[in-house]
C-alpha cells in the first residue's frame, strides 16, 4: 500500500512539472518587438502623418489629427495603463491599433508585425478600447436615445423638414454581421443564407445618425424572431420609448401616431409604416411608397457610409464572437461621433455631399458609397423580420398616411412625376 501511494504521489509531481515546462515562456519578449519605439509603426508613420501629412492620417483613420486629439481625450483615462516590470503601450497607440482594425479589417497578426507588438496584445487592446469607445462616447450623448417625448418630437421634425414626412421619428433597418464559425458554436450563428453571423439592428435619424442599436442576437434567430426577440423590437412592441401621443397633422381632421419606417422586412405596425407590396397597385399606393422610401433611404446611407470608412465590415470577422460585438458597437459610435463635426471640416470631412444619395425633386443622384459597389460580404440585409399579418389599426395608420401624402397639404410637387418616370436609375419600392 504504501508503495503504491508512492508511486501515485510521483505520478502527480511529474505531472505538474511537465504543466509548468508547457506553460513557461520561452522567451520575455521577441527581439523583433524589443525595437517597437524605433520601428513600429505608431512611432515612425503614424506620427509623421500627423504631423506632416494629414489627407494620409485621414486615410489610415477616417479622421484628421484634429479628431484624433479629441477622440483620445475623450477616451485616454480609461486606455492608460501602468506597469511596474515594463513599459506599458500608451493610449495614444492603443487607439491607433483600434482604428486600425476597425478601418482595415486585417488580421491581428498583419497588425502586430506593423506596430511590433504580439498578436496576443493587439487582440486584447482592440476589446478593450471598443469597450471604452462605446460606453465614453454613449455617455457623451453621441448614440443617444430620447428619453422624453418632447425628444422624439425634435426628431420627428428633422424627417419633416428634410424629407417631407410628418411624425417619422426614425428610419429602421437589420443587417447581418458576417463572423466566422466560432469554436463550439454549433448552429447558433449560423443563419438561412448560410453564413455564420450575429445581427445589427438598428434605428437611424434625419441626419443619418444611428439613435438605437441592438447587437449581437444569433444569426440563426431568422424571420420574425429576430426582430420580436430583440430588445429594440420588445421596447417598441411594448410601448417602452415613450412616444410622444398622435397628432393631428396640418389639412387633415385625422389623428396619426409618432411611426418608424422600415421596408418590406418589417412587420406592419400601428408604430411602423413600410411601403405596400409590389405589384400592379393604384397611383396613390406608389406615390405613398415613394414617400416612405424617400425617408427609409436614411438608413441605408448610414450604413452604406459607415461601411465604405469601415471596411471591418466588408469582410468576415475571423476573432472571436465577443470582438465582433464590440467592434461593431465601436463602429456605429464612432460613425455618430465622425458625422457630427462633418460640417466644419471641408477638406477631410468624414461623410462628404457627394458621399450620399442625393434627390432634386424626385431625380436621385447615388452616393458614393453605393458606386464603390454593393457586394459587401461582411454586411448583409435581414430580410422577413415579421410576418404579413397585421391589425386593422396598423392597416388604417398607413393608409391615413397614403392619403396624406396624396392630398394638397402633403404632396410634393415631384412626386407624381417621380413615380411615373422610367429615367430615374435609383431603385425605389413602389
Amino acid at each position: 500500500m504504501a508503495a503504491l501511494n508512492r508511486r501515485l504521489l510521483i505520478l502527480i509531481l511529474l505531472r505538474r512539472r511537465s504543466q509548468r515546462r508547457k506553460y513557461r515562456k520561452r522567451f520575455w519578449i521577441r527581439n523583433i518587438y524589443s525595437n517597437r519605439k524605433a520601428k513600429g509603426e505608431y512611432h515612425t508613420l503614424v506620427r509623421e502623418a500627423m504631423l506632416f501629412d494629414h489627407e494620409f492620417f485621414f486615410q489610415m483613420f477616417r479622421m484628421i489629427p484634429s479628431k484624433f486629439e479629441e477622440l483620445l481625450g475623450l477616451v485616454a483615462p480609461r486606455i492608460t495603463r501602468w506597469k511596474a516590470r515594463r513599459e506599458a503601450i500608451g493610449p495614444e497607440e492603443r487607439l491607433a491599433v483600434t482604428l486600425r482594425y476597425l478601418v482595415t479589417g486585417d488580421a491581428f497578426i498583419s497588425i502586430a508585425a506593423s506596430y511590433r507588438l504580439s498578436a496576443a496584445t493587439v487582440g486584447r487592446v482592440v476589446k478593450e478600447t471598443c469597450q471604452v469607445l462605446w460606453e465614453v462616447l454613449c455617455a457623451k450623448k453621441y448614440l443617444n436615445v430620447p428619453q422624453t417625448p418632447n425628444g422624439w418630437i425634435e426628431l420627428a421634425r428633422g424627417f419633416e423638414i428634410r424629407w417631407n414626412f410628418p411624425n417619422c421619428v426614425g428610419a429602421i433597418d437589420g443587417k447581418h454581421v458576417t463572423i466566422q464559425c466560432p469554436p463550439r458554436g454549433g448552429s447558433m450563428f449560423f443563419n438561412y443564407k448560410k453564413f455564420h453571423s450575429v445581427v445589427l439592428m438598428a434605428v437611424v435619424n434625419s441626419k443619418y445618425e444611428f439613435i438605437m442599436v441592438d447587437i449581437g442576437d444569433y444569426g440563426r434567430l431568422s424571420d420574425g424572431s429576430v426582430f420580436a426577440s430583440s430588445n429594440l423590437g420588445i421596447a417598441m412592441e411594448n410601448n417602452m420609448l415613450n412616444l410622444p401621443p398622435e397628432r393631428t397633422l396640418p389639412g387633415t381632421n385625422k389623428h396619426f401616431p409618432y411611426v418608424f419606417v422600415g421596408d418590406d422586412a418589417f412587420p406592419l405596425r400601428t408604430y411602423m409604416v413600410k411601403p405596400y407590396p409590389r405589384g400592379v397597385i393604384q397611383l396613390a399606393k406608389k406615390i405613398a411608397n415613394y414617400r416612405f422610401s424617400r425617408a427609409r433611404r436614411i438608413v441605408e446611407n448610414a450604413f452604406g457610409i459607415a461601411t465604405s470608412r469601415f471596411r471591418l465590415f466588408r469582410c468576415a470577422i475571423t476573432e472571436s464572437v465577443e470582438v465582433a460585438v464590440e467592434a461593431t458597437k465601436a463602429i456605429t459610435v464612432l460613425h455618430n461621433f465622425l458625422m457630427a463635426g462633418r460640417h466644419s471640416e471641408i477638406n477631410n470631412s468624414y461623410c462628404p455631399h457627394d458621399d450620399v444619395d442625393v434627390e432634386c425633386e424626385g431625380h436621385v443622384r447615388e452616393g458614393l458609397w453605393r458606386r464603390q459597389g454593393n457586394n459587401c460580404p461582411g454586411l448583409q440585409d435581414v430580410t422577413n423580420l415579421g410576418s404579413n399579418n397585421y391589425s386593422v389599426n396598423a392597416k388604417n395608420v398607413r393608409d391615413n398616411f397614403r392619403d396624406y401624402f396624396n392630398s394638397n397639404a402633403g404632396s410634393v410637387p415631384w412626386q407624381q412625376a417621380a413615380v411615373t418616370s422610367t429615367s430615374d436609375s435609383f431603385n425605389i419600392n413602389y
